[in-house]
């Protein structure tokens, strides 16, 4: 029973990182220095991997041996920062980036993913279509990441190709789920406009460039509006449920599920950077909370079309008023 569980939990964390059989047979022979068939092998259970094959492919994905060997996180460590030993700030959070979205495309595929979002931010993935607002947050990024002396005015900010490519990709496949559900903060915007306006104040964007923000800001309204009026943003058959919470959130995360694969949430923080678990009484928690904080929030999707016009008459207001 052991094995079979190491087994499991084990092949659940390599295909959570590489869905694509053959491109994960390709990464263990590369890493575990055996022939093509051995691994096939090992991945159909004929031969057991070695238990320094184990911590080679666990150090080599950053997989927890905890969670692997069913030892209860809760002793030892119930959360883990996402990292790469060697390799830089920038590279490790373009590769986290990367595996987040390869993880949405792997839910997206799934007929029963959902994914369930708490927000005290511009949900990014949907500003993906708007370059001035997922500048900005890059800016931001850069601002609080980066050394003083390495400092940028967001006019001078470049997103790179990459970046973009992939919010692009994560949008693509979130809007492929079949259930999504968005609960955002009540000052999600305002948060979003105070920020932007203290970086005006001392003159790291330009007032040509907060009046191109404003004017993205209007257009992401109107296309949120749309997508909570719907109910889906592209595909009718896959539900989106967009909530404004009546209270604050103080913390940004998310849960995702899909039968026949694990379960993990992500704790958002630090803009592109996030905290993972997979422990299992901290995942029942989050599900808890997420079913209280709907119990204190409003549906704007589909059905309540008088709160949905009041909540974004209300939005663009505040907007115009910036």
């Amino acid at each position: 029973m052991e094995s079979k569980l190491l087994y499991q939990n084990l092949s659940d964390q390599l295909k959570l990182r590489i869905p694509q059989n053959s491109q994960l047979v390709a990464k263990l022979v590369d890493i575990l220095s055996l022939e093509r068939m051995a691994v096939y092998r090992r991945l159909r259970q004929e031969v057991p991997f070695s238990f320094e094959e184990v911590v080679t492919i666990a150090k080599e994905f950053k997989i927890s041996l905890d969670n692997m060997l069913g030892i209860d996180a809760r002793t030892t460590h119930p959360f883990r920062f996402q990292s790469i030993e060697g390799k830089s700030p920038v590279e490790i959070d373009y590769d986290l980036l990367e595996d987040y979205m390869q993880t949405i495309k792997k839910i997206a595929a799934n007929p029963c993913g959902k994914i369930s979002l708490i927000t005290n931010l511009l949900p990014q993935s949907f500003c993906a279509e708007f370059i001035s607002i997922f500048r900005f947050y890059y800016f931001k990024w850069r601002y609080y990441s980066l050394p003083a002396d390495r400092t940028k005015s967001y006019h001078e900010i470049e997103l790179p190709d990459r970046l973009i490519q992939i919010a692009k990709d994560t949008f693509t496949n979130l809007k492929n789920i079949k259930t999504g559900c968005y609960i955002l903060d009540n000052q999600i915007l305002q948060k979003f406009i105070n920020d932007v306006s203290y970086f005006n104040s001392i003159r790291l964007i330009r007032n040509e460039d907060l009046l191109l923000i404003k004017e993205e800001l209007l257009k992401f309204l109107d296309y949120m509006e749309i997508i909570a009026t719907n109910g889906f943003a592209d595909n009718p058959s896959n539900k989106v449920c967009i909530y404004i919470s009546e209270t604050s959130i103080d913390t940004s995360y998310c849960y995702i599920e899909s039968p026949n694969s694990c379960r993990f949430a992500l704790i958002l923080s630090f803009i592109f950077n996030s905290v993972l678990t997979f422990e299992e009484e901290t995942l029942k928690m989050m599900k808890n909370w997420i079913r209280s904080k709907i119990r204190t929030s409003t549906l704007l999707s589909v059905t309540g079309e008088k709160n949905r016009t009041l909540y974004f008459d209300t939005q663009r207001k505040t907007i115009e008023q910036f």
